[in-house]
């Protein structure tokens, strides 16, 4: 089985990421969130654009997805407050978002099937939406409305509930940001690289979940996110695939995905390969 993983698009996905994306009989694409910039219009028109794909695709919202600049700047000042005043209306505009994507699945506390060419399965567990990363739950309340969780225990919970529902013994997670327990320095795959101090931004409720898989016996061959983005603040880049025991992890947020070289269009995204257990990623680079 192969994937495409399509890392933090931030308004960078158009008619030719159809085309390329399209033209390599990928059984799924994995969108890790964070379409749009900082105004809902961009995410819906990325949205539309990823309608048009042929391919089965699953789109897991970032923290800039159906969100506003203004519940961005309240999140990172942690005012809970402030927060759950300029979040009305979010659930309209996920709603807008969801209503954009056409036949690509906007995921979130969720599970999808996906299938190979050959009939084979792998379940996908997409997990908890809008992750702005670290131990805090972030937009608790359209988290609170949407999907009654208020709390990091809560959200947990509920994502184990998720995993309990995988039919199979192997399985696959598509967030938005990665698990913590992965480094505590400014170039670990999600580690904290916008203050002096570093640590681990990883999300702690993701981590408890794929603990939980192990623990049933489940085998988390992948998991794939984004959000932090590889080039550092301060320079050099951060690791963007790590193995832990049987699981491969991925961050397959290069920012900007498109760019220009030598005077031609470059687009990327990481192909995630699959034979039995094992899995192998790989970053592609096309025009």
């Amino acid at each position: 089985m192969r994937l495409a993983v399509i890392g933090d698009v931030h308004l960078r996905f158009d008619a030719s990421d159809v085309a390329a994306l399209d033209a390599r009989g990928y059984d799924a694409l994995l969108f890790v969130g964070d379409l749009a910039g900082y105004a809902q219009r961009g995410g819906v028109k990325v949205a539309k654009v990823i309608a048009t794909l042929r391919t089965p695709a699953i789109v897991v919202p970032g923290n800039h997805d159906a969100t506003n600049a203004a519940q961005l700047l309240a999140e990172v000042m942690h005012n809970d407050a402030a927060a759950a005043l300029v979040s009305r209306g979010m659930s309209a505009r996920v709603a807008e978002l969801r209503a954009a994507l056409g036949g690509a699945a906007l995921g979130g506390y969720s599970l999808h099937a996906v299938r190979g060419a050959d009939g084979e399965r792998i379940d996908v567990v997409v997990a908890r939406p809008h992750s702005f990363g670290g131990p805090r739950l972030s937009f608790r309340a359209y988290l609170r409305e949407a999907f009654g969780v208020e709390s990091i225990e809560q959200s947990t919970e509920r994502l184990c509930a998720v995993i309990d529902r995988v039919e199979g013994e192997r399985l696959i997670v598509l967030a938005h940001n990665g698990p913590s327990g992965l480094g505590d320095r400014r170039d670990a795959i999600w580690g904290v690289d916008f203050r002096p101090s570093e640590g681990d931004h990883g999300d702690v409720d993701l981590r408890a979940a794929i603990e939980h898989a192990r623990a049933r016996g489940k085998k988390v061959i992948a998991v794939v996110a984004g959000h932090m983005h590889r080039k550092l603040r301060g320079g050099g880049e951060r690791a963007w695939q790590v193995r832990e025991g049987e699981t491969l992890f991925v961050n397959a947020a290069r920012v900007p995905r498109v760019w220009r070289e030598g005077g031609a269009r470059k687009r990327c995204w990481v192909e995630v390969g699959i034979e039995g257990e094992r899995v192998e990623a790989r970053e592609v680079v096309s025009d």
